[in-house]
């Protein structure tokens, strides 16, 4: 095992972009969220820990408010967290959070579910996501779902609904907006849609994303999903609907026929969490099966007040 002695805090500009992410890809949990380019686009100024020869690594997206520097995970991130080929046992997380300098007043992080941060004290928040294996035909995995899920995709059939892949990343993003984005308890600023839009950008350049969605009979577009395609999972990563449409189930009728694409795949479809009680009883719906992951938030400062507020990742992505 690589001695802790040998961890090093890197700046970017200091970080050796091939071993980097030779390191992230070669990792149990492998993600493009954890890789170079990927980390660059959300937050230009990351850094980074690394323990040895680039063994282990954990990247720290920084930012700072009225001059207080804080560690946080980017929008529209689904994991982050310590990487390697390797075990990663409570001991080495406990030494990467105390190796994260001091002058990083607060730490919040979702990490990967082999981070285990329960036992190295960290008193992680428990987040739960559903995930679907997709091994089976499309005839088996419907047989998983709830009785809720088959009514409204029944309901969603019945109303002449069109599949489509012609649709861009924007209007994805512009149902939501137009949608769930109005309420109060949705925080996404202009800056972090064209966050998003740059991200999708990204990953669909590298063949990483599929675009989709649902027109009525007239054409118009009810309800668009983007799922990313990453290492070791495809991610139902964001998607908008027309809400004025509630009753036409398009949401339900995206999803399983996008299933319906993915049948005898080597691979899971994630839904990404949600701690939202009614969007997490939607994602259970479709026979994914629950488990947990941890988000790290620690004040290392007992005067800090609420202006950093708790960066909630998982109730972001109640993206339907």
């Amino acid at each position: 095992m690589t001695n802790a002695s040998s961890m090093r805090f890197l700046e970017k500009g200091k970080i050796d972009k091939k071993l980097w992410d030779r390191c992230i890809q070669n990792s149990s949990m492998a993600t493009i969220f954890a890789e170079y380019d990927f980390l660059t686009i959300a937050c230009p100024d990351w850094h980074a820990l690394v323990m040895g020869n680039y063994e282990y690594v954990m990247p720290l997206p920084t930012k700072a408010k009225l001059g207080i520097k804080y560690i946080y995970t980017p929008p529209f991130f689904s994991r982050l967290g310590i990487f390697s080929d390797q075990e990663i046992t409570s001991q080495i997380t406990t030494e990467f959070f105390n190796h994260i300098p001091l002058l990083y007043r607060q730490i919040d992080l979702l990490l990967a579910p082999n981070n285990p941060a329960e036992q190295s004290g960290l008193n992680p928040i428990a987040m739960r996501s559903y995930r679907l294996n997709l091994h089976r035909p499309y005839i088996l995995t419907e047989q998983l779902f709830s009785e809720n899920t088959r009514r409204n995709i029944k309901s969603a059939n019945k109303v002449d609904l069109t599949y489509t892949q012609d649709l861009t990343i924007h209007e994805v993003v512009c149902l939501f907006k137009n949608g769930r984005g109005r309420e109060k308890s949705v925080r996404y600023a202009k800056k972090d849609y064209l966050l998003l839009c740059k991200l999708a950008g990204y990953v669909a350049e590298r063949g990483m994303l599929d675009v989709v969605g649902a027109r009525d009979e007239s054409g118009r577009l009810l309800a668009g999903a983007l799922f990313l395609r990453d290492r070791h999972a495809i991610w139902f990563w964001f998607s908008g609907r027309d809400v004025r449409f509630p009753e036409k189930k398009a949401m339900f009728f995206v999803i399983s026929e996008y299933l319906k694409t993915q049948e005898k795949q080597d691979n899971y479809l994630d839904f990404n969490g949600s701690m939202n009680e009614n969007i997490a009883r939607f994602y259970k719906g479709f026979g994914g099966e629950s488990y947990d992951f941890p988000f790290v938030n620690l004040r290392r400062y007992s005067y800090l007040s609420p202006f950093i507020k708790l960066y909630k990742t998982i109730i972001k992505h109640d993206k339907i």
